[in-house]
């Protein structure tokens, strides 16, 4: 079983397949993480960049729940964390070792209860 970063073991939660939760160093924006493009859609669509994503990972009690991609089972993570007393989510796969964002927003109530319920 999986432990929250205070040391708790982390609660089995059924509306995803997987929770975890990982000690990942905070990352400034370094070098081009993110597809511009995408970035702008991202903006367009949920109001926020790419680069907030980053953000999420400074709360201390993050959560990330590994997914997979229908199309190509391609290996994707969430992040759910609190900035300023609001829950955000970032889709993102690992490339070097680095966080690549893929969408930033706002966190939907299934999200919200695993985060709650994690630790």
């Amino acid at each position: 079983m999986a432990t929250c970063r205070n040391g708790q073991n982390l609660r089995d939660y059924r509306s995803f397949r997987f929770a975890i939760t990982t000690v990942i160093p905070y990352y400034r924006l370094m070098d081009n993480r993110f597809d511009p493009a995408k970035d702008l859609a991202n903006k367009k669509k949920h109001k926020l960049s790419l680069a907030f994503g980053d953000r999420i990972f400074e709360d201390d009690n993050h959560l990330i729940l590994p997914t997979i991609r229908v199309e190509d089972e391609e290996d994707r993570y969430k992040v759910v964390g609190v900035v300023g007393e609001k829950l955000f989510t970032g889709v993102f796969v690992w490339r070097d070792d680095l966080p690549r964002f893929i969408s930033v927003r706002r966190s939907n109530k299934g999200e919200e209860r695993a985060y709650h319920s994690a630790c």
